[in-house]
């Protein structure tokens, strides 16, 4: 899936009905995984969009998110950051945004990397998006999805359309 700025691997998240911002698949997955582990049942929805908690969920995810955060902060997991793009890519490089010069990876320990007709070279400033890439606590990769089930009755995570979602509570 690709968003108007050329972004890959994203998904929206929906408060009670409003659309209040993008987060990068990769974060999702690192949530997924991590709750996994600690046993946050509801949390580990998170990881396979499109999902939606209302009701009795609510409480627990937000609990479990708080776990999750904690862990991931103990633990010292990471992720990266460019501008706005926050990406938690795991073992694996993942695809972040199609520009111009070619699209755009995040390599877990080398960062950002454009992968071009020239082949493929480490990213300290992009014309696309401003900013310094920079690592950065999964915590606070986590922090806005939190932050937007601390606000929502209703919490929608998925697909542009909302269509298809497992609907929880």
């Amino acid at each position: 899936m690709a968003d108007s700025q050329g972004r890959v691997n994203v998904v929206l998240l929906t408060v009670d009905g409003a659309d209040v911002g993008l987060v990068h698949r990769s974060v999702l997955d690192r949530v997924g995984e991590i709750a996994g582990r600690l046993g946050c049942r509801s949390a580990v929805a998170l990881g396979s969009p499109p999902v939606s908690f209302a009701g009795a969920c609510m409480p627990r995810l937000r609990r479990d998110l708080e776990q999750i955060i904690a862990f991931a902060d103990a633990a010292r997991r990471t992720g990266w950051v460019l501008g706005e793009i926050a990406v938690a890519p795991g073992d694996r490089a993942m695809p972040v945004m199609d520009t111009e010069q070619g699209r755009l990876w995040v390599h877990p320990v080398r960062g950002f990397e454009l992968h071009g007709e020239t082949g493929v070279r480490r990213v300290t400033e992009l014309a696309d998006v401003p900013g310094t890439p920079r690592r950065t606590s999964l915590g606070r990769l986590i922090a806005p999805l939190a932050e937007a089930a601390a606000r929502a009755r209703v919490l929608e995570v998925g697909d542009w359309e909302h269509k298809g979602a497992v609907h929880l509570g």
